[in-house]
């Protein structure tokens, strides 16, 4: 295989011509947020960064921003007070970019779950001004933070979570159910950034045995999957909704009580075409998809109007030719293939990655999670499956997965994905900590490994644009945070 060849890059930083040598030294405070900002093609625009300067009094606190470019460059900051509740924790999410704008969004719970709600605020990058906070209380948009008074008991009987999620010129509102709630979320709301209700879509049934979700959105189009259990009315469809609108564009029958399998999936979309490719169970028909017996993948292509333009599954006995595995799934010791990505190219190949991964046990801890090699399982257009290439690593244990992220490359006809791993000297039989890189490039897949152990440091990689990793490196005490870009020769 060839090699990726890693350069290092200067540090960059706090100003156009000055170089970054600590986090710390951005501001006073605590970090609490270290998060890459996507723009809405989901390449990297730059870095968020938040610290909690002060607690100004009981129910009052202080924050600082710093916003990094892709390059590093600071180019905003500034400070805000939020409100803050006794007796509830908070925590802010990573934020939306939506065109020079930013929504920040905070959660409130309780240490348990019982009690939780969310609270945003819009940051304007052109002229660096923070938007006073808005919230929804039962569908009502209110601006300004919630009052003290009778709040806890006001939120347990509230219903649904609506969460904004920034996209196109505005935000999305999604209801999402709270615990122990015997119906379900019904509506899909958008705002523009003046907090003006641009358009709502309404599911219907708001019973227990009727539900909707997210799939995937992009520019124009919304991606829903709606569920129902009901006599006679036992089905899940697969919804497109204009983004600019809310108008249903089509609904394609995905699973009802003829079907053969239930589905777990992802969705590209492709010109007019939308892509779904994921797994498959048997067919079960209240359950639905059984995460614990997968019997092999599948291709759905369609075209702007719903209709069903390719149609195709791969059962995992299939794969014999290239690797050994039963029609369970089963591979070698027992291990099975974990899903971590699936990507879809712009010739409408396909390429999973998947991470060996079975339930051992322990007397002392019982149940645990071992994974170890990556599989990759390269389907061209057809969904013919033509090679199938494994990467191996070392076996982790008490780890839910070693992939870190992914990301496309080269107008997405190509990818690359970055995976941690703890690798035993073979003379110390010490483990050293190892990133992992990967590259899929005109089809080629080049490998590479590059030690990051550390005795002073801690090391942890964050996606960073094209072409580049961003490696931050810091220690417990939080006096040494460092971050760096550094370049990846991906031809």
């Amino acid at each position: 295989m060839k090699k990726l060849l890693l350069f290092s890059v200067l540090l960059i930083s706090i100003s156009l011509n000055a170089q970054i040598s600590s986090l710390t030294n951005l501001a006073s405070g605590k970090m609490e947020v270290f998060s890459p900002i996507f723009e809405k093609d989901q390449n990297v625009y730059g870095y968020f960064t938040l610290f909690k300067l002060d607690k100004l009094s009981e129910n009052e606190e202080k924050y600082e921003y710093v916003i990094l470019d892709k390059n590093l460059n600071k180019v905003a900051n500034g400070e805000f007070i939020d409100a803050s509740y006794k007796g509830i924790y908070s925590r802010y999410y990573a934020p939306d970019k939506v065109g020079d704008n930013l929504i920040l969004t905070k959660r409130y719970g309780n240490m348990n779950g019982t009690i939780a709600f969310t609270s945003s605020t819009i940051l304007e990058l052109n002229n660096n001004i923070i938007q006073e906070p808005f919230y929804f209380q039962k569908n009502n948009l209110k601006i300004g933070s919630r009052a003290i008074d009778d709040l806890k008991k006001t939120q347990r009987k509230t219903k649904f979570l609506n969460v904004p999620i920034g996209f196109n010129n505005g935000y999305l509102v999604i209801e999402a159910k709270k615990k122990n709630i015997r119906v379900n979320p019904t509506s899909v709301s958008f705002y523009n950034l003046n907090h003006d209700k641009v358009w709502d879509y309404n599911f219907g049934d708001d019973s227990q045995r009727s539900e909707y979700s997210l799939v995937s959105f992009d520019e124009n189009v919304l991606y829903f999957s709606y569920a129902t259990d009901a006599y006679k009315d036992t089905n899940v469809k697969f919804l497109q909704i204009d983004s600019n609108t809310g108008k249903l564009n089509y609904s394609y029958l995905l699973e009802d009580i003829n079907s053969k399998y239930n589905y777990n999936y992802t969705v590209k979309r492709i010109d007019n075409k939308t892509i779904l490719t994921g797994k498959i169970s048997p067919y079960r028909v209240a359950s639905g998809y059984d995460y614990n017996n997968p019997v092999g993948l599948f291709k759905i292509v369609l075209d702007e109007n719903g209709n069903e333009l390719f149609k195709k599954y791969f059962l995992w006995e299939e794969a014999s030719e290239f690797i050994e595995m039963n029609k369970k799934g089963k591979l070698e010791a027992g291990y099975k293939l974990f899903v971590q990505s699936y990507f879809i190219f712009k010739d409408e190949r396909i390429v999973v990655l998947s991470e060996k991964f079975k339930i051992g046990n322990n007397i002392l801890v019982g149940g645990i999670v071992k994974t170890t090699d990556f599989v990759l399982l390269e389907f061209d257009a057809d969904f013919n499956l033509k090679a199938v290439e494994t990467i191996k690593k070392d076996l982790s244990k008490f780890s839910s997965s070693d992939f870190l992220f992914a990301q496309y490359l080269n107008d997405e006809n190509d990818a690359v994905f970055f995976y941690q791993d703890y690798q035993k000297d073979t003379e110390t039989k010490e483990k050293n900590w190892v990133l992992g890189i990967v590259s899929i490039v005109n089809g080629d897949i080049n490998h590479e490994k590059i030690p990051m152990s550390s005795d002073d440091f801690f090391i942890s990689p964050y996606i960073a644009k094209e072409g580049y990793i961003l490696l931050r490196e810091y220690n417990k005490n939080s006096d040494f945070d460092k971050i760096r870009l550094e370049r990846l020769n991906l031809n």
